[in-house]
């Protein structure tokens, strides 16, 4: 046995930065706090606690693979059944950050054998259930944790994927409302009361999630316009011109971008939320049909000229989303499209990532576009004089479902998005969209797939031409 009475006062010193932490969100207590605790593992490293506490601060620092060993070490140590269904609760999860998905799964079912009341495992079984297509049994769990610990935001937030996942959209969404609670508290100070489908009021609906979201949401703005007396949206910059077009034979709606100060009115919602305040059914949503784009004219010298098939690409979506890590892909797999004679590919990142192009001389065979893009219809725009868009799960693909534009998306297996839902067979809303399921580790055989079927796209599409021209 080490040091136990050291590792206490370790511990204690912990305990008070991460509290500090959480208390201030100061990223300093944060790491204090794990130097301790690290500190008091190593004191005594018979104390399972010590580790334990380590791998959550890991967690909180965003280490799932350090996580992983600290609870493997947690649970070398004696532990009672109620700690060690903790450990095991916890070792899941980051498991399954980490993509080791089948052991994830076994010890959260071992952790549900030693405490059955433990809510936050069951979490845990509902996200790794619907990771691996088991969407019925991903329900039921989560609504086993509602069942434990009601009116939980994490848990309901759980419940919202989960029913979504499986197709329950109107149900999904007003659990996902529980949003707020759990992390977009800024929007409970508002000063007016959420609307909930009062007739002729003025609404304020504001972007509460990502561009993509805001996007693909938009389609039930015009209902909520028929409802209201006057309507403010309240958008992200780049979706101004698109919006001014889409919505122009409404009289009744403000368009705004984000930042700037608040009008008058009686209600505010969001995008996201209007299905939800409407009491849309699963049916109304499915079947909404998206706004019309403006596609205003633009230059095509930027075209690559001698190339037979353009394709644009993006490989990275908004580093603010949770699932940022699993959806985006490495630009050298994007390169292995160029590989197929005739092929031109066209860049349309327009964040940091598009400093990939150059960072890994992918700017040789990759024509940058982010110079030509200042907004959504520009993008559109330019979308209209390609052949195909292959992207990863990301606003760009909702942009090419609004263009009505062929889009090919690599969909992770962890990353997944309710709107596709497990592998993109019942996807909603991008009737021209193709996914390509990632089935392993890697992208690398779903790229394999890619290019297979992109050899067969060309070769369609050269044959086409050639009809053409025997018929002229």
């Amino acid at each position: 046995m080490g040091d136990r009475a050291a590792a206490e006062q370790f511990y204690r010193t912990g305990e008070q930065a991460a509290d500090h932490a959480h208390k201030t969100n100061s990223s300093a207590a944060l790491t204090q706090a794990y130097q301790n605790f690290v500190a008091a593992a190593f004191a005594d490293p018979t104390w399972g606690q010590a580790a334990y506490q380590v791998g959550n601060n890991a967690t909180d620092l965003k280490f799932p693979h350090a996580a992983v060993a600290c609870y493997r070490r947690a649970l070398e140590c004696e532990n009672n059944a109620s700690n060690r269904a903790k450990i095991l609760c916890n070792l899941a999860y980051q498991l399954h950050v980490i993509g080791e998905t089948d052991e994830a799964l076994k010890w959260a079912r071992e952790s549900a054998k030693l405490d059955p009341e433990l809510a936050l495992n069951w979490v845990n079984l509902s996200i790794i259930n619907y990771t691996l297509n088991n969407t019925i049994e991903s329900v039921c769990c989560a609504r086993k944790a509602n069942e434990l610990q009601p009116n939980d935001p994490t848990i309901q937030i759980a419940l919202a994927f989960a029913l979504m996942h499986d197709r329950q959209f109107a149900e999904g969404l007003k659990y996902f409302e529980e949003r707020f609670r759990y992390k977009l508290h800024q929007y409970l100070s508002f000063p007016f009361t959420r609307w909930r489908g009062e007739r002729y009021k003025t609404i304020f609906i504001a972007a509460d999630q990502g561009l993509g979201d805001t996007l693909s949401f938009a389609r039930f703005v015009e209902r909520a316009a028929k409802m209201s007396k006057f309507v403010h949206l309240c958008v992200q910059p780049e979706l101004m011109r698109l919006f001014d077009y889409a919505f122009s034979h409404l009289k009744n709606i403000n368009i705004m971008p984000l930042g700037q100060p608040f009008p008058a009115y009686d209600h505010w919602t969001t995008f996201v939320s209007l299905p939800n305040a409407m009491g849309l059914t699963d049916d109304e949503i499915i079947n909404q049909p998206h706004i019309v784009a403006d596609v205003p004219p633009t230059r095509k010298d930027w075209l690559v000229p001698d190339r037979k098939f353009h394709i644009g690409i993006a490989w990275s979506g908004s580093k603010l989303n949770d699932i940022n890590h699993h959806r985006s892909i490495d630009l050298t797999f994007f390169m292995e499209l160029a590989r197929i004679p005739g092929v031109q590919l066209y860049s349309l990142q327009r964040d940091e990532k598009r400093q990939d192009l150059f960072d890994t001389g992918a700017a040789a065979v990759i024509r940058d576009l982010a110079g030509y893009i200042s907004d959504v219809s520009d993008t559109i725009a330019l979308m209209q004089h390609l052949d195909l868009v292959v992207t990863c799960e990301s606003a760009v693909g909702h942009i090419a479902a609004l263009a009505g534009k062929e889009c090919w998306i690599p969909y992770s297996r962890l990353g997944k998005d309710f709107r596709v839902g497990i592998d993109g067979s019942k996807a909603i809303w991008t009737p021209n969209t193709r996914y390509f399921n990632q089935t392993e580790e890697t992208w690398t055989q779903t790229f394999r797939d890619i290019v297979i079927a992109l050899r067969e796209r060309v070769a369609m599409q050269s044959l086409k031409g050639k009809k053409v021209l025997e018929h002229t």
